[in-house]
């Protein structure tokens, strides 16, 4: 017998059971086919390779769903064709290069299809029957992960032996009906996580494709899409009569955030205001709201943001100042372009990427092709607007991680 999970579904309140993995789990044959081995393309059976558990697969591979690699020699057909998975076999990684050693996953979706365990993995068969989704879940969490780590052996490469987990401990309900209840809740949740994952890099892909397209070509004067009622050439413009320096250094006299620069934008490095009155005050730069700061050792980088705070940075930034004439928001998104990094990189001073130094006076003679403030103004808002639905979906998706993680650690013994 075993203790009970500090949450469980209604209805439910049996001991859990406690037996020893070799007890409930018989590993089948694995092959060793390296990576060169294998085709993306073709071949007579699938196989799934420790490094694809590790990084690509969830808790639960549904093989329908999933793209695996391929095996082309027939040989193997005959080698392990004792050892072809089935639904609710459990494929664990043995080696890793660090402490995720033992991460799995449990077949699911298999039908016709002919898989393999692969390279450096342990494959599981269940001498008894558990609900789908059961084994993947637990086997990842962290009930059950803390017996792995003290069996982990080797310094660069980490790995766990198949006779060292023999003695590890499964913890179980009883009703398969309980299990089943388990496996459908966090299914449900991973799909979610998932389903918002691909909204947002969707949004993302659909944003580097707009910024291809809201902004001249190499040689053009012209992007190949405007928003109605805009028309007309695109002015040649220096960034010096765009953008002002904005020296100032802070003073003491008041409380200011510390920012830096995410994704883009300048946020609040600091969770409260701090006084810098007792700090070095020539080591920092003011920066106002809707200032351009950019990292001057690295702004062919893209180290570049558009502030939403006033507050302090680092005195490795130069503060753009927009005049009326320019738009932050607009220009922090035409200073990111690929393109536009690649100008920033010619234009910067040095012999090595270590000695690149991009400074006001430099960067206020490059010149760019600018639309009106207006036709600036809609441009930004745009890329606000899809910007806004980013951080909408990634803030949905890491909720609902936190919320998996909690459940992880608390719906299993």
């Amino acid at each position: 017998m075993a203790d009970v999970p500090k949450i469980r579904f209604k209805g439910f309140s049996d001991d859990w059971e406690q037996r020893k993995l070799g007890e409930i789990l018989v590993s089948l044959q694995n092959n060793t086919l390296s990576r060169a081995e294998l085709s993306k393309e073709k071949g007579i059976a699938k196989n799934i390779h420790y490094g694809d558990i590790l990084v690509k697969y969830g808790e639960v591979l549904d093989v329908s769903k999933e793209e695996l690699s391929m095996i082309a020699d027939e040989k193997v057909l005959n080698k392990y064709s004792a050892s072809f998975l089935q639904n609710g076999d459990v494929i664990m990684a043995d080696t890793a290069e660090d402490s995720t050693v033992g991460k799995c996953s449990e077949i699911a979706g298999l039908t016709d299809d002919v898989v393999i365990s692969g390279l450096h993995t342990i494959p599981y068969r269940p001498k008894i029957k558990f609900a789908s989704g059961y084994l993947g879940y637990y086997l990842n969490s962290n009930a059950y992960h803390q017996q792995l780590i003290p069996l982990m052996q080797g310094i660069k490469v980490t790995s766990v032996s198949k006779s060292a987990m023999q003695n590890t401990d499964i913890i179980y309900p009883k009703s398969e009906e309980e299990q089943g209840r388990i496996g459908a809740y966090l299914k449900g949740i991973t799909r979610l996580i998932t389903l918002h994952q691909h909204k947002c890099d969707e949004i993302i892909e659909l944003k580097k494709h707009m910024l291809q397209k809201m902004f001249p070509q190499k040689g053009k004067k012209t992007p190949e899409i405007r928003f109605a009622g805009f028309t007309g050439d695109w002015e040649q413009r220096k960034l010096g009569a765009i953008f002002k320096e904005r020296t100032e250094r802070a003073t003491g006299d008041e409380e200011l955030l510390s920012v830096t620069i995410g994704n883009g934008v300048i946020r609040q490095a600091d969770s409260v205001k701090r006084n810098i009155a007792s700090e070095d005050k020539s080591n920092y730069k003011i920066v106002r709201k809707g200032d351009v700061p950019y990292n001057s050792m690295r702004m062919w980088q893209g180290a570049v943001g558009n502030s939403e705070y006033d507050g302090i940075v680092s005195p490795a930034y130069t503060v753009l100042v927009p005049t009326a004439q320019a738009n932050g928001k607009f220009f922090m998104e035409l200073f990111k372009k690929e393109s536009t990094l690649k100008i920033f990189q010619r234009w910067s001073q040095g012999l090595t990427s270590d000695t690149w130094n991009l400074k006001y006076p430099v960067l206020s003679s490059i010149e760019f092709y600018v639309p009106s403030i207006e036709e600036q103004t809609k441009i930004a808002e745009n890329f606000k607007s899809l910007d806004n639905l980013i951080t909408l979906y990634q803030r949905k998706c890491d909720e609902l991680v936190k919320i998996k993680k909690y459940m992880l650690q608390n719906m299993f013994v």
